[in-house]
């Protein structure tokens, strides 16, 4: 795999993800310190089209490593304030960042569609295994979540939702499934969006059925040698973190696809057994994460924000 295959295939990528143009309607452990909010420079902003980005805000910092994201903005809300949407890339963990094929034109079509956008990198192996990335993307939703962000950005603190494939997927699902209580306050999401993730990284699910790479790298996530003697296995696993108070799931998998779908099945069984809002698309083939996105799967995705944002 790997878990994030986007680079070779961008042209495909770029091209399916455009499918969200065409029907976009508006929605109805480290030392962390935050930082003071910025202005970005004229050269770090851009219009294009009908959407308005800043690039490279630093959202956090962490031992002296700053972490940022691109905030794509809609010239025009559809509504103020506006809803918004973190976009977490793919990449098995070890690559991808902010700007890439699989995050940074999903981002500006999120944004052409009325949603407010924001596309962040985070920390990645072999340096940081969980939860180094999920801590990260829950530091990024508690930065927009400040009256300061909310303010600066035009948007709903109580209304961001999540959008993440392949690794992407992994950590939006396991920020949707930490911790219990109100969507609207601290690092919680309204609404999650996942495609082609790994749900179980217990050692039920991590086997060595899985291919030997994404064995391999499933292992290195948890920083673990052996899934049987793997503390972080349960806390890392969307699966096994399920309760009532999360937030609505949208869940999408191919079947052919290198990473096998029973874990989102699964998951998507334990959403319903607890009364959380789901909504599961297995798809033929073998496309993974945003390979998937047809127009029509498009529509699906952005009629759920509409509903649950």
């Amino acid at each position: 795999m790997t878990w994030g295959r986007m680079a070779a295939r961008g042209a495909v990528v770029l091209a399916a993800v455009l499918a969200l143009a065409a029907c976009a309607e508006g929605p109805a452990s480290a030392n962390r310190s935050t930082p003071a909010p910025t202005a970005p420079s004229p050269a770090a902003s851009s219009t294009a089209g009908k959407v308005a980005v800043q690039s490279d805000l630093v959202y956090e910092t962490v031992d002296g490593e700053n972490l940022a994201l691109d905030a794509y903005l809609p010239a025009r809300p559809v509504a103020t304030p506006t809803p918004a949407i973190v976009v977490v890339h793919g990449g098995s963990f070890t690559s991808g960042d902010k700007a890439g094929l699989d995050a940074a034109p999903l981002a500006a079509l999120l944004a052409q569609a009325g949603y407010a956008a924001f596309s962040i990198d985070y920390r990645l192996l072999p340096e940081h295994p969980f939860p180094d990335a999920l801590e990260d993307l829950q530091a990024a939703v508690e930065w927009l979540r400040a009256p300061d962000q909310a303010t600066r950005f035009g948007i709903d603190p109580a209304r961001i939702g999540a959008f993440g494939g392949s690794a992407g997927a992994i950590l939006v699902a396991e920020a949707g499934t930490a911790g219990e209580g109100p969507l609207d306050q601290g690092s919680r999401f309204k609404a999650v969006v996942e495609l082609s993730g790994i749900m179980d990284l217990t050692p039920a699910g991590l086997t060595p059925d899985l291919e030997a790479a994404d064995y391999r790298l499933g292992l290195a996530y948890l920083d673990c040698t052996d899934p049987d003697d793997c503390p972080a296995s349960e806390a890392a696993s969307p699966l096994a973190n399920v309760d009532p108070t999360d937030p609505p799931f949208y869940l999408a998998h191919s079947v052919d696809e290198e990473l096998p779908e029973q874990s989102t099945v699964a998951f998507a069984d334990a959403l319903t057994a607890a009364g959380v809002p789901v909504q599961l698309e297995l798809r033929p083939g073998a496309a993974h994460s945003v390979l998937m996105l047809d127009s029509a799967m498009s529509e699906r995705i952005l009629a759920f924000f509409a509903q649950h944002l």
